[in-house]
């Protein structure tokens, strides 16, 4: 049975701020989740795993030997962008073995081409077998551009189980994915992890995929914990540890503040002692001797009954302390999005399209586009909006727009609009997200810019991260901040997924930001219970 284990692992970011420094964790055969917030370092760790970072210290091994590929194989959150002339079969990495193969056939093959194919002889029938199990077209010549984002999505996942990897680790699998493709991704993890012998690490939001793992990993604190179940245990364990904890915390204030009145009242007693003391000395009713005596020995008792409080309080908030330190202070954040200033009758888009139909949106409407991967989504927002625009360099393709010209009678959006595309590529990853912004209005104060990316969580130092190495869900933070930064404000914005790389709080952030923002919103996704709370008001199906 195949493991993966991780001793004493360090990593710290470029800027050497520690992300881990001395982690361990073991994993054995089955479907693992880890889960955590936006930034814990969930990607990062699936990266080191896949030696794709190196760890400052430690060993990462599967069956007692280094971690690397072929045991280990890697899907990450964003995949590389396809070149023109990318097939299916080079997206699967087999497009060489099915060219030694081919040559072999046609009594042209050399050594090398026996060395590549090795005894996987029947490769080209495994591979369309386990398309059509994932429901992907059989097609190997298909170029890869034809695929839409979740066809694209089962098609990697299809590559990484096809080498046959004792560890796969998959960095939020079901971003893209309709009803009935993720049906099929979990049926292929469940026969990956079937025979017992392998594992299966993943990254995922998805509350059904999370509730179908054996183990449960939480990474906190640069830390990792094990918890036995799936995602709804893991809350159940840590709900009723915090409802604990913070009953204790309750309880250590109490007492705190019952040492403190015992304290106080033994001031009370200690001064009466003391006045007592000065009016038998001013008397004179005892031997001076005698009353040295007694005044030592009422100093001493003093001392030591005042040390005994003093101590008491000490340990209540010693206690107190440690009883805080348990309790997770977690509350959702807010981001407030600028006010677009956008009037409730305005006509914002406007389109006849050749496969959607008549297209309308007025003032601060909420629709969805939806329909089955492949149906043509993004396509339809490229139809659209073009591919072009303004926005930051930093943050590649998310595009912002100016009004629209009055005159041209082909113009089908009326007003500033911003697209964030569901693959957000970070164009300069060494700028920082304050960087970003800034680029979209060169000339803007920086405390202005500083404010507003406060206003969308990054605050303090946080603006000052670089763009390569911020979360999924941060990256979507800084590209909608840089996005809503361009004048005149955005009225229109398009999403294309946008809960793809979030985490369980970061989504509901999201939604309760959109759903008190008062411009337009045009939303790809397929997530039923982000756009409910959104307050999508509705929908588009494409066939």
């Amino acid at each position: 049975m195949s493991s993966l284990v991780l001793s004493d692992v360090a990593y710290a970011f470029p800027d050497d701020t520690p992300l881990f420094d001395g982690l361990d964790l073991t994993l054995g055969p089955g479907l693992t989740s880890l889960v955590g917030r936006n930034g814990a370092g969930k990607s990062t760790l699936l990266r080191l795993v896949a030696g794709e970072l190196r760890p400052s210290r430690g060993s990462i091994s599967v069956d007692s030997e280094p971690a690397r590929p072929p045991a280990v194989a890697y899907l990450p959150q964003l995949l590389a962008d396809a070149p023109p002339r990318r097939t299916l079969a080079d997206e699967l990495g087999i497009g060489g073995t099915l060219a030694a193969l081919a040559r072999i056939e046609a009594g042209e093959g050399d050594d090398d081409d026996f060395t590549r194919i090795g005894d996987d002889w029947s490769i080209a029938e495994r591979t369309t077998g386990l398309l059509a199990q994932l429901g992907l077209p059989t097609d190997l010549d298909r170029p890869v551009l034809a695929l839409s984002g979740g066809e694209r999505t089962l098609a990697a996942v299809a590559g990484r189980l096809l080498g046959r990897p004792r560890v796969l680790l998959l960095d939020e699998p079901t971003n893209n994915l309709d009803g009935r493709a993720r049906e099929r991704l979990f049926a292929a993890l469940d026969a990956f992890t079937g025979g017992g012998d392998r594992v299966a690490l993943m990254v995922s939001h998805d509350l059904e995929l999370l509730d179908r793992v054996g183990t449960t990993v939480e990474l906190r604190d640069g830390t990792c914990r094990v918890f036995g179940g799936t995602y709804t245990h893991y809350r159940q364990v840590i709900d009723a540890e915090q409802a604990a904890a913070r009953q204790s915390l309750t309880a250590a204030r109490n007492d705190l503040r019952a040492e403190k009145r015992d304290k106080a009242d033994a001031q009370i007693v200690l001064a009466r002692r003391e006045r007592y003391g000065r009016k038998m000395e001013a008397t004179k009713r005892e031997p001076k001797i005698v009353m040295g005596m007694r005044k030592r020995q009422a100093q001493e008792s003093a001392a030591r009954y005042r040390a005994t409080h003093e101590k008491g309080v000490e340990q209540a908030r010693e206690r107190m302390r440690r009883a805080d330190s348990a309790v997770r202070r977690e509350e959702l954040l807010r981001v407030d999005l600028p006010d677009p200033g956008l009037p409730t009758g305005r006509v914002v888009l406007d389109a006849d399209d050749p496969v959607a139909g008549r297209i309308q949106l007025v003032g601060p409407a909420r629709v969805r586009l939806a329909g089955p991967n492949g149906s043509g989504k993004t396509t339809l927002l490229r139809r659209l909006f073009g591919p072009g625009g303004g926005g930051s360099p930093g943050l590649g393709r998310a595009s912002v727009a100016g009004a629209p010209d009055r005159g041209d009678d082909d113009e089908v959006v009326h007003v500033p609009w911003a697209l964030l595309p569901q693959d957000l590529q970070v164009g300069r990853p060494e700028w920082s997200v304050v960087d970003a912004i800034r680029a979209v209005r060169p000339d803007s104060d920086p405390a202005e810019v500083h404010a507003h990316a406060a206003r969308m969580l990054f605050v303090g130092d946080a603006g000052f991260r670089g763009l390569g190495d911020l979360s999924g869900g941060e990256r979507l933070r800084a590209a909608l901040a840089a996005a809503l930064f361009a004048r005149p404000v955005p009225q229109l914005l398009v999403l294309d997924e946008p809960t793809n790389n979030l985490d369980l709080d970061g989504v509901r952030v999201l939604a309760d930001a959109l759903a008190r923002w008062r411009g337009a919103l045009l939303l790809v996704s397929h997530d039923d219970g982000f756009c409910a709370r959104v307050g999508v008001d509705d929908v588009i199906r494409l066939p």
